[in-house]
């Protein structure tokens, strides 16, 4: 016990779950730390996985994953991630403990991020296991089949937040913004202030290119280039150490469904324990509720200690809990 703190209780066979929501905003105050206090948040499928899991005897932590600048789209950055667990099992050490990582959507890339750098940010972490979900293993992607549809305020969101931490590029994007009409530097900025709800409802099925002087080419310069190509692709930047379960909507119509194939392969041909499931039913929407009761069974498998790893294995399913087609 440090002089004046707190005496926590060493406990045996404790469980956390590091819970990465995908929170997909560029607006710092949409962060869960924020937005947990919110009436908005008192009904949803992230209370439910959080009772769930505080139901089940874990504990949980959801950390701000985009960090303080609310740098969404970003990968490389794990230590939002991996200080969550570590900071819980400095303060409350447990015997046996075991740990493991979720996330869907924005929050596969926080979690399939913080999987492959562990080793080299928090080597003395032994993560059990991780989920990812509806996995954006391209944000370039993302971006360019997020244009012109539903999901079009993912763009702005998206490219507002990969270059927030770096100011020479932000200042660069701003300045290739148009400055009048209707699709302008101030409508487009408007992203930054908005939770993911809210920015997909402004900018749904615009034309996001048309915001720009030069259309889609200001992805082309080296300054954007340089930080979506380090940061934008899974992959690259070290092999998981933990069991990998894997879930994707085959006609998963954000990222495709080919860059997680690409993925999944390369882990396998260097030995990683992964298990990969391609939903032949519904979209990235559908994809939540249709892979959650799977991905409940292996996290539960792996916080028990129950879990067997069988190397890889890539099979598709048509799991089918929700008729939604996106």
């Amino acid at each position: 016990k440090q002089k004046g703190g707190k005496k926590y209780k060493r406990t045996r066979g404790s469980a956390l779950l590091s819970y990465q929501i995908p929170y997909n905003t560029a607006y710092l105050d949409g962060s869960p730390s924020y937005a947990m206090n919110s009436l908005s948040f008192s009904s949803g499928h992230v209370l439910n996985d959080i009772q769930t899991a505080l139901g089940m005897g874990a504990f949980v932590v959801v950390p701000d994953h985009e960090g303080p600048l609310a740098a969404f789209a970003l990968g490389a950055m794990p230590c939002w991630i991996l200080s969550g667990p570590f900071c819980v099992l400095v303060a409350a050490p447990a015997e046996d403990a075991r740990y493991a990582l979720w996330g869907y959507s924005g929050g596969s890339i926080a979690s399939e991020w913080a999987a492959e750098l562990q080793q080299q940010y928090a080597p003395e972490l032994d993560f059990a296991g991780a989920a990812i979900g509806g996995v954006v293993s391209n944000v370039t992607a993302l971006i360019d089949q997020s244009a012109n549809t539903w999901w079009a305020g993912l763009v702005p969101a998206g490219l507002l937040g990969a270059t927030a931490p770096y100011p020479a590029a932000r200042e660069y994007l701003m300045s290739q913004l148009r400055s009048n009409g209707t699709h302008n530097e101030t409508a487009f900025e408007a992203a930054e202030s908005l939770t993911s709800t809210q920015a997909v409802g402004l900018f749904a099925s615009q034309d996001i290119w048309t915001y720009f002087k030069d259309g889609k080419d200001v992805l082309q310069a080296p300054i954007l280039r340089s930080i979506l190509n380090s940061n934008g692709y899974m992959g690259y930047h070290g092999i998981p150490q933990m069991p990998i379960f894997v879930y994707k909507a085959i006609a998963d119509e954000l990222t495709p469904i080919a860059d997680t194939d690409k993925l999944v392969q390369s882990y396998c041909d260097v030995g990683v324990n992964i298990v990969y499931k391609r939903n032949t039913v519904g979209g990235h929407l559908a994809g939540q509720t249709n892979g959650r009761s799977q991905a409940w069974s292996f996290l539960k498998s792996v916080l028990t200690g129950s879990y067997e790893p069988e190397g890889c294995i890539v099979e598709n399913v048509a799991w089918n809990v929700t008729s939604s087609m996106l």
